[in-house]
């Protein structure tokens, strides 16, 4: 039974998570490492929080799924393999439909909220906020979220105007008090890829 070594992916929307673990994933080799992604947890749009004029508010921690994340997670850190969701960003229901995730030595964590929620944080073996300017973050979400999740631009505005800044204000900022490292996504994701993997090294050492 292997007990993984969880790396927890944190920074706000748009910050270069997702590219950061999908390079890492990459780099090991899908026989060493899995990738988890906080997003695939969102609950229907029906159980989502509102905002004081009625729409959804996606940013706030309780959009998660939080008691089948962190059931998940503690099934992987005991050596488990999960079967996780698959979320449509386009209807914002969850599928019936399946992904299964292989338990292996290295698990990535990404998500807004990786550093946000207290219990994830505790099963962390390390913890990575990857820091990025607001305007270039904008940019990324606005070009992601209109190509991938097919939103309007008018839609992806008023959202990150109305819910996702407050809440990278409110929650997803101060979570980086709790990073063991904070990386500057102002460098090449080689560099960052680099600086992760020795973090992996010394924290897995210093573990032993």
């Amino acid at each position: 039974m292997i007990k993984p070594f969880f790396v927890g992916l944190a920074g706000g929307s748009g910050s270069g998570k997702t590219t950061l673990a999908k390079s890492l994933h990459s780099h090991l080799g899908s026989d060493q490492t899995s990738i988890f992604c906080l997003d695939w947890y969102y609950h229907d749009i029906c159980k989502q929080p509102k905002l004081d004029d009625g729409s959804i508010n996606f940013d706030h921690p309780s959009a998660l799924d939080q008691y089948l994340l962190i059931n998940h997670l503690q099934q992987l850190k005991k050596g488990r393999n999960i079967n996780a969701p698959i979320y449509n960003f386009a209807t914002h229901h969850r599928s019936k439909l399946t992904r299964k995730i292989a338990n292996r030595p290295t698990i990535f964590i990404e998500g807004l909220h990786t550093l946000v929620l207290s219990e994830v944080r505790r099963i962390l073996d390390l913890k990575i906020f990857i820091d990025l300017s607001d305007d270039i973050r904008f940019i990324r979400r606005l070009l992601r979220d209109q190509s991938e999740r097919k939103r309007s631009l008018h839609g992806v505005i008023t959202q990150y105007l109305t819910a996702t800044r407050p809440m990278h204000m409110e929650w997803i900022l101060p979570s980086r008090r709790f990073a063991d490292v904070v990386l500057s996504a102002e460098n090449s994701v080689s560099e960052m890829k680099r600086i992760v993997l020795s973090q992996i090294q010394a924290t897995s050492k210093a573990g032993n």
